[in-house]
């Protein structure tokens, strides 16, 4: 009878601490990842909750298109309108960043533009991705020639 109480305390104690929670708990945000105001900006209030709460991430070589098909971002669409020539693959082991820091993250590291798609109503429904090519990258490719 001692045991079953102690077992019930016990389970409910770990229930109650997090442990088991499929998200990691708001505040654990990395303060590092700042993302510009306007990214993926949207008036409508759900979206916003939803693209700002915090995710665990994990990608180990995983291609770039593939991680959009994926939780955690499988409540939106997302379309490339030009694809990158080679498809980068995304590592990223991560605890506490929200769904736009990891979008801003994910374009920035591979020098794609993400445009917010909504319907006429509004509702956020669609990410557009574009590859913004070679003239954005430091490399010789992107110089102009005189």
């Amino acid at each position: 009878m001692i045991a079953r109480v102690i077992l019930l305390a016990l389970v409910s104690a770990l229930g109650s601490c997090g442990i088991f929670q499929e998200k990691p708990n708001p505040g654990l945000v990395e303060p590092n990842a700042t993302v510009p105001e306007d990214f993926l900006f949207s008036w409508h209030k759900p979206f916003n909750e939803w693209m700002d709460s915090p995710v665990r991430v994990y990608y180990n070589k995983v291609p770039l298109e593939q991680i959009f098909e994926n939780s955690p971002f499988i409540r939106l669409s997302y379309k490339f309108s030009e694809k990158p020539e080679e498809m980068p693959l995304v590592s990223m082991d991560t605890l506490g960043l929200t769904r736009r820091q990891l979008l801003w993250s994910i374009a920035h590291d591979n020098n794609l533009q993400m445009i917010l798609k909504t319907l006429p109503d509004g509702h956020p429904n669609e990410v557009i991705i574009r590859d913004r090519g070679d003239q954005n990258k430091g490399g010789e490719k992107g110089k102009l020639k005189d």
